[in-house]
């Protein structure tokens, strides 16, 4: 069987483009049970017609779509576009697993996966390479054609990541992806996310299938893989892209005596301020960690508590960064405007926090409410959120969709456009205006323009 995997990447701030891990997973587990795969991933610009032209030269058998709820309307249109073609069309990530009304809503798609697809996706492809019914197949949901829906039982989580083939990173042109992010690859250790965050999609991906949700791989089996990377593409430091990388000190430790030994590569972690400590820091710097980024998200408390579901105190933060620095690491921190029951006044209080914590690098995103999140479903209910917001006027990283009577879209705008010269101005200067200038009106068709000064200016906005 042929299968071309589709990924948009549309509207992406910096130009950098993207390894997904999941479809590269995927990718293997098909190529190792002896069928073709090929992917469309279509960057930075809508090019429906590149696409037409691509799936007429690889015929595949199977389109297989993934995306999240910013770019579903890409899919979405790209799926319309081969309703007629004779091509089982299937579509998974968190958009389809949290909104499966996406199958109903969609023409032409053939099926959803709800969850973790390696087996549901094996699964189909092999019922189809033996001309089977796929249709009560677990993770799927299947559209017949009156329209009707089948709704089958859930698949379990993968207990064993070791079982699991190291992803096809060649199918991505992987040189390309990392010469555009630093000469940086990315790495993933764990799967999952054991704190509840209500603006988060993990917690309801985590509640679809049964099993054990949060999972890590074997320090040997990540280090082979790391090694294997190392060895076919030209990399220069490593990312950790797992949503809290220090969740198991014991891990930590482990894997970073390892890494000293048998990689030393700078890398870069995320964590959470509740789950590293000095000691743990340490350890990340020994092996050669350079940079740890955690979560801020909101400086009011209030807001935290109430809406976010994210218990940690000022008070723990600031600690947290403290020893991030104490042990030498430099330090980044996000944060998010534009969440519902938000004030002015809540993001000045996160502007004050930044600004104690000096982070040497922060970013700041405009909030989004994600289908099957606990906010989702509050913008909803007050009316903050129009049930159509996924439109083609919207852009994600520039705009919000909530309509607020005590913070106006305005106001969100402004503030995501002035938070990190906020917070730097009266510390550097120089920082201060180039974030002012990068997260400006004007700063993605600079940056675009003076492409060949692009890195520099981005590593001195983030602190290298």
């Amino acid at each position: 069987m042929k299968i071309l995997f589709v990924y948009t990447d549309i509207d992406v701030k910096g130009g950098a483009r993207s390894y997904h891990f999941g479809l590269g997973v995927l990718s293997s587990v098909l190529k190792n049970a002896g069928h073709a795969t090929g992917l469309h991933y279509m960057f930075d610009k809508w090019d429906p017609d590149g696409f037409s032209a691509h799936v007429e030269m690889f015929g595949p058998d199977i389109l297989a779509y993934t995306s999240d709820s910013s770019q579903a309307r890409y899919t979405a249109k790209l799926i319309k576009q081969m309703k007629d073609k004779g091509i089982l069309q299937i579509a998974g990530g968190t958009h389809a697993s949290l909104y499966p009304e996406f199958l109903k809503d969609t023409d032409g798609l053939d099926a959803i996966c709800v969850g973790e697809g390696e087996k549901p996706l094996l699964d189909m492809v092999t019922a189809l390479h033996k001309k089977e019914d796929y249709s009560g197949i677990a993770g799927l949901w299947v559209k017949a054609k009156d329209g009707s829906i089948k709704q089958n039982p859930q698949s379990q989580f993968t207990h064993d990541l070791d079982a699991i083939p190291f992803g096809d990173r060649e199918m991505f042109n992987y040189q390309q992806v990392v010469a555009s992010d630093y000469d940086r690859a990315t790495v993933m250790m764990s799967r999952g996310c054991p704190y509840k965050c209500n603006y988060c999609g993990s917690p309801a991906m985590g509640g679809l299938q049964e099993g054990k949700y949060v999972r890590f791989r074997s320090v040997e089996n990540g280090i082979a893989e790391i090694k294997e990377i190392v060895s076919r593409y030209k990399i220069k430091s490593i990312f950790f892209a797992d949503d809290v990388f220090t969740i198991d000190r014991k891990f930590v430790k482990e894997f970073c005596e390892a890494y000293k030994h048998e990689v030393d590569l700078p890398f870069e972690v995320t964590t959470r301020v509740e789950s590293a400590n000095y000691e743990t820091f340490k350890n990340l710097i020994d092996a050669g960690c350079t940079r740890v980024a955690m979560g801020v998200e909101s400086g009011s408390q209030e807001l935290r508590r109430k809406s976010l579901n994210r218990k940690m105190t000022n008070k723990k933060i600031i600690q947290a960064f403290a020893d991030a620095k104490k042990a030498g690491l430099k330090t980044k921190s996000y944060n998010i405007v534009g969440f519902p029951y938000e004030t002015r006044k809540m993001h000045e209080e996160t502007i004050l926090l930044n600004r104690e914590l000096n982070p040497d690098s922060l970013v700041c995103y405009i909030f989004n409410p994600y289908p099957g999140t606990a906010l989702f479903d509050i913008s909803i209910k007050e009316g903050f959120l129009s049930p159509d917001f996924l439109n083609d006027d919207f852009i994600s990283r520039t705009d919000t969709p909530l309509n607020m009577p005590l913070f106006s879209r305005r106001e969100i705008l402004e503030c995501y456009r002035s938070f990190a010269y906020n917070v730097y101005k009266t510390r550097s200067l120089k920082k201060a205006l180039i974030y002012k200038v990068y997260y400006s009106r004007f700063g993605e068709p600079l940056i675009r323009l003076l492409d060949i000064v692009k890195k520099p200016i981005q590593r001195l906005a983030m602190g290298s």
